[in-house]
């Protein structure tokens, strides 16, 4: 092969490979679409929206919960998370007991607003929806996991057999998971930093 057909072949590669960025680029979103900050509460377009409610009223305890039988631990990879990324938790019992839970879907993901923090999640059907209840165990050192991708189909889809949407689209701001789902125990979360 010449040096000349060489050059074109990879001038060609070049531009190819930077015509794929250019895509995945554009593929990749705008980012973030919502509210930025702390906004003074959540609206929603859709008049059949019904946001979830927050299920517990206990205060929310940071990363570990000791219960009389056992111990707790939430943890996340960071306080800051990009949209379009995936936030990635373990819940593990850390203790010498095994700890009664209602499943892996009872979880809120909620915005600080300026009436507080409020779920990012609902229904467009017009009604209420609850989350999925399971009682059981988690036995010492086993653990829950999530990985939800942080965009609005992300979210809504991280839940089985449940239909939801998030309204309005995420915007930059802070953000918390919290596990409601111990019995006999406060919840437990993580806030963390979106970023677009």
């Amino acid at each position: 092969m010449d040096h000349t057909r060489r050059d074109a072949l990879a001038g060609s590669a070049l531009a190819l490979s930077v015509a794929t960025a250019g895509c995945l680029d554009f593929a990749a979103g705008d980012g973030p679409q919502g509210p930025e900050g702390t906004p003074a509460t959540l609206t929603c377009d859709d008049d059949g929206f019904v946001r979830l409610g927050q299920p517990f009223e206990a205060s929310v305890t940071e990363t570990l919960v000791e219960t009389d039988e056992t111990t707790v631990e939430l943890s996340t990879e960071g306080a800051t998370e990009t949209y379009g990324q995936s936030l990635r938790l373990v819940l593990r019992n850390t203790g010498d007991a095994p700890a009664a839970t209602l499943g892996e879907s009872t979880y809120s993901l909620q915005r600080e607003t300026g009436e507080g923090w409020l779920d990012i999640r609902g229904s467009t059907s017009g009604e209420a929806v609850e989350l999925p209840r399971t009682e059981a165990s988690l036995d010492t050192s086993s653990a829950y996991s999530w990985d939800i991708t942080l965009t609005e189909s992300g979210i809504a889809d991280a839940v089985d057999g449940v239909d939801l949407e998030v309204c309005p689209p995420l915007g930059d701001g802070t953000y918390r998971f919290v596990y409601w789902g111990l019995v006999d125990a406060p919840p437990i979360g993580a806030e963390f930093e979106l970023v677009g």
